[in-house]
């Protein structure tokens, strides 16, 4: 397995998962955001204070010693306002509201305290401050001092708003954000390390494989699938089609001229398409190599051998296949080669299909009939193109490739793991046939390069590479 060196990242698969999981995306924000809310809603109280100054005061002294004396006591009284005895106090004397915290702390060098209430209500603050000074003497008056006495310099006050307010709509809206990114982070992550192809480069270095060529992403237009559904058919994208787009038929032609060098160069004219898996496709790409060989004036001829799904029928007109006249039919003996041979005029293509599914499609396949069919065909035709099940579903595309001159893999890209790609190359490789390597479909890339340059050229440097 080759592997030397890591690939650039193909962007449009980054950006094709971000949008297929755009949804996790969105319920990461939406946990996020609802989580912090709560948070802050149920367990992030907001706190209202109010204070008070007052000063302290002792009677029959004079301006020096009155100063002097009531700054120690102030330090004293400090600790007695916040003490358990005020606290027991004042709720021997109220019944209707809740005591907040209250502390005290004395101005510097001065006999001035302050005094402040916290709680989770404006009026338990102010109730319970306001008790504070209600019933100061009968802390003070009886437990320490009988001439001292406080004397209010500033009121409390009901609060109207919090002392710490706390956004819990911007921190809510910061956490979704950022679990959000970290999701799509995650998922471009994911997304860079799957192993499966997403560009030439990962044919090139982590299959072992040569890459034959790409295949450009062509979209089904509604006005494709409408005038398809006339038809009571699933679309077909087709070159003749006009609707089809410059490059999708461009990277066709580009693979068929491949195919005209690998002629050439090895006399081949048997070529098989197949794939790893399902919904590959490989049916898309081998009718269209079909379609652009016979356009080129070549005898071709179209064979769909899988007898168990059949799809080429697609493709053409509805009345083409009829009773008696597929491929099934002839195997089992009941027609000639005559009459499973169908003519498309608008192509100016051969084509042996059906649309209907065989038991013991394996057995068919392997018969000599099968074989005989090939070999006289062999001489009639420049170019036989054959369309085979998907190797890990059946055995059906080993079987033929041992028929025939050359053998394709169609991948498409990002469907398949490059282990199991490795796994069915491997198969392929040890085949009598040869093995030209794979076919990159349904090629998409954000800063893709893939139809630019020289058809020509293109050949001459892959044959090139192969012959090394």
């Amino acid at each position: 397995m080759k592997d030397t060196e890591l690939p650039r990242l193909n962007l449009y698969v980054i950006l094709k998962d971000l949008l297929y999981n755009s949804f996790v995306v969105i319920l990461a924000f939406l946990i996020g955001y609802i989580s912090v809310g709560t948070y802050f809603d149920y367990f992030c109280v907001p706190k209202y204070r109010t204070t008070m100054t007052v000063s302290v005061n002792v009677a029959d002294l004079n301006v020096s010693r009155n100063i002097t004396k009531t700054i120690e006591i102030a330090g004293i009284f400090k600790n007695v306002f916040q003490s358990d005895v005020m606290k027991k106090i004042i709720c021997e004397n109220v019944e209707d509201f809740s005591v907040a915290s209250v502390s005290a702390s004395v101005v510097e060098q001065t006999n001035l305290i302050v005094l402040s209430a916290e709680g989770e209500n404006a009026v338990d603050a102010y109730k319970t401050l306001k008790a504070v000074y209600d019933n100061y003497e009968n802390v003070f008056s009886e437990n320490l001092f009988d001439d001292v006495y406080i004397n209010a310099i500033t009121y409390p006050f009901v609060p109207d708003s919090p002392y710490n307010p706390v956004s819990s709509g911007k921190y809510a809206l910061l956490a979704g954000t950022a679990l959000a990114l970290l999701c799509a982070v995650l998922i471009c992550l994911f997304s860079a390390l799957r192993d499966t192809v997403k560009q030439r480069s990962d044919i090139e270095m982590k299959v072992d494989a040569a890459c034959f060529g790409e295949v450009c992403h062509q979209h089904v237009s509604h006005a494709m699938r409408k005038k398809e559904k006339k038809k009571n058919q699933q679309p077909g994208i087709s070159i003749l089609n006009p609707m089809v787009g410059y490059h999708f038929c461009e990277s066709i032609n580009r693979i068929a001229t491949r195919i005209e060098y690998l002629k050439n160069s090895r006399s081949a004219k048997t070529f098989v398409f197949s794939s790893v898996d399902e919904h590959e496709g490989k049916t898309t790409v081998s009718v269209n190599i079909a379609f652009n060989l016979a356009s080129k004036g070549y005898k071709t001829l179209l064979i769909d051998a899988d007898l168990r799904r059949p799809s080429i029928c697609r493709f053409f007109s509805p009345e083409m296949f009829g009773s008696y006249s597929e491929l099934g039919d002839y195997l089992l003996g009941k027609n000639e080669i005559s009459d499973i041979i169908k003519h498309d005029r608008k192509s100016s293509l051969d084509v042996i299909g059906g649309k209907n599914s065989y038991k013991f499609a394996f057995e068919l396949l392997s018969s000599e009939r099968f074989k005989d069919m090939l070999n006289e065909l062999y001489d009639k035709y420049e170019y036989i193109i054959i369309d085979t099940p998907p190797i890990s579903l059946t055995a059906d595309a080993e079987n033929i490739s041992d028929s025939v001159d050359v053998t394709l893999l169609v991948v498409r890209q990002d469907n398949t793991p490059i282990g199991v790609i490795n796994d069915t190359a491997d198969i392929l490789s040890n085949l009598d046939s040869y093995f030209a390597g794979c076919i990159l479909n349904d090629y998409r890339d954000v800063y893709s390069l893939v139809h630019r340059g020289k058809t020509v050229e293109a050949c001459r440097t892959y044959l090139s590479n192969c012959n090394k």
